[in-house]
């Protein structure tokens, strides 16, 4: 009929590897996991950022690391440069835990559909210096509220 569904997990992982690609990131962090929530519908609806708005907020961390040291970047190119994919293997050991914690609070029936919540959840428990918790402040979320709204 409508051919096979992509899971929501291989979205948000396949998602989070594109944003690292996309950035020229060498390695998948939290901060990808959380990008990569945003391309699964559901649960960017639950977090209330839409992709773009999260890229910018991720760019403006950057560039904001580069002025501590000195360093000005002017505009950057609307097209970004092509980088190599990341290789599945290259995740950070924050977000390996996190994605690991995900998949344990589950069980094989009701991954598909508790995963992407559980995701959220380790995220937004993750405490600077973790680039996920700098993002999320950045993005101006109510870690309290959006708790609330996944718990």
């Amino acid at each position: 009929m409508f051919g096979k569904q992509k899971s929501a997990v291989t979205v948000i992982v396949k998602g989070g590897f594109e944003e690292a690609r996309l950035r020229g990131d060498r390695r998948l962090g939290t901060e990808h996991l959380l990008l990569g929530l945003l391309h699964h519908e559901e649960s960017a609806r639950t977090i209330g950022v839409d992709l773009a708005a999260a890229r910018a907020a991720l760019d403006e961390l950057d560039r904001a690391a580069l002025r501590m040291l000195g360093v000005e970047v002017g505009d950057l190119p609307a097209t970004p440069r092509k980088h190599p994919p990341v290789p599945a293997t290259a995740l950070t050991s924050s977000a390996r835990a996190v994605l690991n914690q995900a998949i344990r609070a589950t069980t094989v029936k009701t991954r598909e559909a508790q995963v992407p919540r559980h995701l959220a959840l380790n995220l937004l428990a993750q405490k600077r210096p973790d680039p996920v918790a700098q993002l999320i402040d950045q993005l101006g979320l109510d870690r309290a509220a959006l708790h609330g709204r996944l718990a």
